[in-house]
């Protein structure tokens, strides 16, 4: 059990033994309409890359529209793609450089970061990613997966990194997007 942050209540958030949600970091761009959300679980020891990744996508933080500024169980969307549409075998392993390349790419790609913004992604993204041992990427799915209303989110594009830590047994959905 774990509080929520919303309201004083305290919610069971684990899909069950293996994945076990504990907070999330949140990265809002002072200068555009980027944003990076990074929720973190703590993950049982030894529980394989697609056993995690499957719990994941099961798990009720990763329903999240990301279409407001509160978390609300989506049920059956995530972000702008049909939940049903995302399984395990779709995550395409990523190395650490391009992870990090990416982000930091796209980060700037409207405007600079501001001092405070860059410093903000330097000490919560990018050693999460260095850290990783293993690290998964999912692929944009408009084609076959984009629900009824889902370009709401992603005009710069709606990015998801899934990042295995082994060695302190965590891992770290990292979504950036721009509202």
């Amino acid at each position: 059990m774990v509080d929520d942050g919303s309201s004083g209540r305290t919610t069971d958030t684990t899909v069950d033994d293996r994945l076990v949600y504990q907070g999330e970091v949140f990265v809002n761009f002072q200068t555009s309409r980027q944003w990076v959300s990074i929720k973190l679980f703590a993950v049982a020891a030894g529980t394989d890359d697609d056993d995690v990744l499957a719990a994941l996508i099961h798990h009720v933080r990763y329903r999240d529209s990301y279409a407001a500024s509160e978390f609300s169980d989506a049920k059956t969307i995530h972000g702008p793609y049909w939940l049903n549409a995302i399984t395990p075998n779709v995550f395409q392993a990523v190395a650490a450089s391009e992870v990090e390349a990416f982000i930091r790419t796209w980060a700037e790609y409207t405007v600079p970061l501001t001092d405070n913004d860059r410093a903000a992604m330097e000490r919560e993204v990018y050693p999460r990613v260095a850290n990783a041992t293993s690290r998964y990427q999912l692929p944009d799915l408009r084609e076959t997966a984009l629900h009824d209303w889902g370009r709401i989110v992603r005009v710069d594009g709606f990015h998801e990194f899934v990042l295995i830590d082994r060695g302190i047994d965590a891992v770290t959905l990292i979504v950036a997007s721009d509202d």
